[in-house]
């Protein structure tokens, strides 16, 4: 669904935060670097290695082993990840309406005017897009 292979199993809250610390090391990650990005959590080693299980058991993660220690590859991108979750909560919480979502975003958020002029701008370039691609004939 959305990209995103259907063996992967959903995540909980926790699983998703060590993801995140996977995806911020530099690849393949040990237990470790991995670790160390969640120090401000006090977790213990043993408490990130058992999330690490989880989410190779899950399909999120790959294990290998690099000389003596074994390394984690998250098995999809970030942004794949973030345009999965979004898409999820656009259609589960705005029932798909993407102009409801971004107006609920805008008004609530905070954003300053330089944020809202960067999503104009993406905005701006995807309809230039959609419009470029709804001229163009094939057969002419």
């Amino acid at each position: 669904m959305y990209g995103i292979p259907d063996r992967l199993r959903p995540l909980s809250a926790a699983e998703e935060q060590v993801l995140l610390a996977v995806w911020s090391c530099k690849q393949p990650a040990s237990r470790r670097d991995i670790g160390e990005k969640l120090a401000a959590k006090g977790w213990r080693p043993a408490t990130v290695l058992n999330f690490l299980y989880r989410l190779e058991d899950k399909g999120w993660v790959k294990s290998g082993k690099e000389q003596n220690r074994n390394t984690y590859t998250p098995t999809l991108t970030k942004r794949a990840y973030g345009v999965w979750t979004m898409r999820q909560r656009l259609d589960t919480v705005f029932g798909g309406d993407l102009a409801e979502a971004v107006r609920a975003l805008v008004s609530e958020s905070g954003c300053s005017q330089s944020q809202l002029e960067q999503a104009m701008a993406v905005l701006e370039e995807k309809h230039a897009e959609v419009e470029e691609y709804d001229l163009y004939d094939p057969y002419g």
